[in-house]
Order: structure tokens, then C-alpha cells, then sequence
């Protein structure tokens, strides 16, 4: 018999014994008897217990593996994250039976740098993948692609006799950046395509390879703002204005916002284009798309459930960014390092463990791979920046301070830094800091760096030691005039 299953068969025989005599010595008198849940909870929370509910080594070898990434959804629109307007049903039941990170920062604010530092287990800078081209020299640029040198976790996996799978929404999740190493099928065909394209195409080939030990990776561009709404669903938005929700529009507003752009340190202001009634209905259009999202996961979920694979899959549920209207004064996303935009969404569901266990202190997406290859007992890339979370989820400490970088297409160059619930903002191209309080100030909408400047300057330090550390000057970005890349 396995340690696995031992320890599994010694927790059910105490849990018996322990009803046994609860059933036995519960008071008779008039005094309520104390709850079985009260008895048992304390068994169930024991470190024993939680030590092979979080160890799964002993079945990796049967166990498949499924990655699921919902482009630009912010933590929230999620019902597990607060949000009270039923957006997101199936992922809040999926929440139920799954750990629940409920403070995950992002590497990055776009996709490429952010799931590439998800692939990587490393932060964008170390990785390198910072935008879609790269400097050669003044006025020279080549396409970026993942040093060879730098390993990736699902090609690990896939060396580790897992049959690969990725069906993407393209952009910037292309296999020709380094996501496909290791892939037997990468799918991109489409850009900024959605589930309902990339879903139907997993599904099939689950179908296919149900009997092979698998890794499938699913993504899709669903909440972003290339990816189009029905025109239907646009016209029952309550709205008199004059913009009309499209695609193009949302690249029209985002490149004027990333124009307004002039001088080291300048904002994106927008508040001359983008009244507040206009802003409410381009957060609508959001919310419409993220509750698409959610019927389409939820639907994929439904048919993984139905071929028998919960029980032997391990599900992990991730996005990558968020998306800005108008809380900082701009739109969209990649040009800034606030919650909007970085607080993202990371779950696991275990076969055998199915329920919701909270996770509270802040993680980082560079965690999820090394908790996963922590979990299934296999060894890593050497070299990392994430770390295991398993030992939050036995209920150890785990101190982790949380990193943000953003060169989003040279237009901008921020830093941040996350230590518990203070979070401090650099600008490296003028050097002026911010520092917010998220635990009273979750919108970061008022700057206390002049009221902690002992606080700020700690951390502004601590960030830019990590910077050189990792291979930064930041001196080298300080009223940085390289011209913006054009492309997206």
C-alpha cells in the first residue's frame, strides 16, 4: 500500500473512532451537545492530514494535468473575489471545490511577459520576453523568442512523459515566442481568438488522447478588448454616447491613450476623451464578455466532467492581467502596474480534494508551476524565481514579496513592489515613487508616500537592489527616449 493511501486509511479510522465515541459520551443532560463538525475539523486540519492531501507524488504517474487561462480578467469580476453581480457562476463554483490564491500578483500587465514568467517560473526581466520585438540597436529590432537556454515547466512535463497539448488564442501567447517548446499540438492560428475557437479544438483532442497521460493547456482571449462582443449584446448596454464598443474603437482608444504619453513620467491621461458615462459603458462591454467567458469555461468544464477526468486531473485555473477603465485615468492594460491590472485570478482543484481551501498572503503567478511540480514530487528548472506554495497550503509560513514589471512596447518602464499589503509603484524613467496601503486603499487612489517616507524609501530600495540583482540598472531607464514600438 502506498504512504499515500496509508496515511489516507489511518485518517479514517481515527475519524471513526472519534464518532464511535462522540456518539458514546455526548451529554445526555439538557447542556446541546457539542457539533460532530466541531470534533471532526480539528482531525481534518491536522498536519498529518493536510500532509497528504498536498502530496501527490505517489500518483503522478496516473495524473493528467490541465492549464486554463482566461485572457484580461481581473480577480474582481469574480464572485469569489467579492464581486456581488453574478459575472462569473461556473468559475465561482469551480472555486468551491479548488485552493483559492485570493491575493495573486502578476508579473507583468500583458500577456506575453506574464505567461511567459508563468512557462518560466522567472520574472520578465530574467526571462527576457519583455515585448513582442527587441532592441538590436538604435534603430534595429528582431522578433523576441525565449532564450533556448531557459527552461521551460511544460517542457519539463512533457519530458516527464506527459503528451502535450496548447490550443491558444495566438497573439501574444504564439508559439513562435517559446510557449510551444515541448508541445506535441500548439494551436495559434487565430489571433485573439476565443473558447469558442479554442475550446471545441481541446476538447476533441481530449477526446482523442483521453488515454494517454496528458498536459492541455487552454487560453483564450475572451474578456480582452480585441476580441469582439455581439453587436447584440452592445446594443442592450443603456448608453447615449458616441462610442460604439468595437474592436477598433478599443485600439483607437488605447493608442491615443499610449500617445498622450510625451515625457518621462507623464501619465496616460485620458479624462478629455473618456467621460465617466462613456467609461461605464466600455466596463460594461467588459463585464458582458468576461460573463461569456465564464458560460464557455463552464461548458468545457461540464464536458471534462462528463468523460470521467475530474477524478484524475489536476485543474489549474489562472489569468494573466487585468484591464484598466479609467481608475487611473487610462484604458486598457500593459501601461500600468495597479490592481486593476495585476490582481489576477489562480486556482488548483486536486482529484481527491475537491474543496475550497482559501489561501490569504500574497502569492506571485511565478508560484503556480513550482507548486504544482512541488505537488506531483518532480524537480523543477534550477535557477527559478517562484517558489512551492505548499507549504501555505499546510498552514506554515510563507513570506513572499511580490515583484510587477511593465515596458509595455517601450512606452512606459514601472516597477513595483508588494510586501503584505503595501505596495510601492516606480517609474523609472523620472524616478517618482508612489505607495499605497491596499489593505485600507485597495484602488490605490491615494499616494502616502509623503506621509511614510521612511516606509517608501525601504522600499523603493529593496525594489531597486532587486533590479540590480536581476540585471537592471535602473539607472540605465531614467528620462529614457527610445521611440515607442508600434506594434501590439
Amino acid at each position: 500500500m502506498s504512504k499515500h493511501l496509508k496515511v489516507a486509511a489511518a485518517v479514517a479510522l481515527l475519524a471513526n473512532v472519534v464518532i464511535v465515541a462522540f456518539l458514546l459520551l455526548r451529554p445526555t443532560d439538557d447542556v446541546p451537545a457539542q457539533d460532530l463538525v466541531d470534533v471532526l475539523d480539528p482531525l481534518a486540519a491536522d498536519a498529518t492530514m493536510e500532509t497528504a492531501r498536498y502530496d501527490l507524488s505517489d500518483r503522478a504517474g496516473d495524473l493528467n494535468i490541465i492549464l486554463i487561462s482566461l485572457d484580461a480578467l481581473r480577480y474582481d469580476r469574480t464572485g469569489f473575489g467579492g464581486n456581488p453581480d453574478g459575472l462569473t457562476p461556473n468559475l465561482d463554483a469551480f472555486a468551491q471545490e479548488s485552493i483559492v490564491f485570493e491575493k495573486t500578483v502578476s508579473a507583468a500587465s500583458w500577456t506575453l511577459p506574464s505567461h511567459m514568467s508563468v512557462w518560466t517560473g522567472r520574472w520578465p526581466s530574467v526571462h527576457g520576453v519583455t515585448n513582442k520585438l527587441r532592441l538590436l540597436g538604435r534603430d534595429q529590432m528582431a522578433e523576441s523568442t525565449l532564450s533556448p537556454g531557459i527552461e521551460t515547466y511544460p517542457n519539463l512535463l512533457a519530458q516527464n512523459g506527459w503528451t502535450a497539448a496548447g490550443f491558444s488564442g495566438g497573439a501574444g501567447m504564439s508559439g513562435k515566442y517559446g510557449f510551444d517548446r515541448g508541445f506535441d499540438t500548439y494551436v495559434d492560428d487565430r489571433p485573439f481568438a476565443g473558447f469558442d475557437y479554442s475550446s471545441p479544438q481541446a476538447f476533441e483532442w481530449l477526446r482523442e488522447h483521453r488515454d494517454e497521460r496528458f498536459f492541455l493547456v487552454l487560453h483564450g482571449y475572451d474578456s480582452h478588448g480585441q476580441y469582439p462582443l455581439a453587436t447584440s449584446a452592445i446594443e442592450s448596454i443603456p448608453y447615449d454616447g458616441s462610442f460604439d464598443g468595437s474592436i477598433e474603437e478599443n485600439a483607437r482608444i488605447r493608442e491615443g491613450g499610449l500617445a498622450a504619453i510625451e515625457d518621462p513620467g507623464d501619465a496616460s491621461d485620458m479624462t478629455a476623451q473618456i467621460g465617466l458615462e462613456d467609461a461605464a459603458f466600455l466596463e460594461s462591454i467588459y463585464d458582458e464578455k468576461v460573463k461569456d467567458a465564464d458560460e464557455r469555461l463552464g461548458s468545457f468544464l461540464s464536458q471534462v466532467r462528463t468523460m470521467g477526468l475530474m477524478d484524475d486531473t489536476v485543474i489549474l485555473v489562472m489569468s494573466d492581467h487585468g484591464d484598466e477603465f479609467m481608475e487611473h485615468g487610462a484604458f486598457d492594460h500593459g501601461h500600468t502596474l495597479y490592481e486593476e491590472q495585476t490582481h489576477v485570478v489562480m486556482m488548483m482543484r486536486l482529484p481527491g480534494y475537491a474543496r475550497e481551501h482559501r489561501v490569504e498572503p500574497v502569492v506571485r503567478t511565478i508560484d503556480l508551476f513550482p507548486t504544482l511540480f512541488d505537488l506531483l514530487g518532480l524537480e523543477g528548472p534550477v535557477g527559478v524565481n517562484g517558489e512551492s506554495l505548499v507549504p501555505l497550503l499546510r498552514g506554515e509560513d510563507l513570506e513572499l514579496t511580490a515583484y510587477g514589471e511593465t515596458d509595455y512596447r517601450l512606452y512606459v518602464h514601472h516597477r513595483a513592489i508588494r510586501d503584505d499589503d503595501y505596495k510601492l509603484v516606480l517609474d523609472l524613467r523620472d524616478g517618482e515613487t508612489e505607495l499605497y496601503d491596499l489593505s485600507a486603499d485597495g484602488g490605490e487612489q491615494n499616494d502616502i508616500s509623503s506621509t511614510e517616507p521612511r516606509r517608501t524609501y525601504e522600499m523603493e530600495q529593496a525594489l531597486r537592489g532587486w533590479m540590480m540583482e536581476h540585471g537592471q540598472n535602473p539607472q540605465d531607464y531614467r528620462g529614457m527616449e527610445q521611440d515607442p514600438i508600434e506594434i501590439f
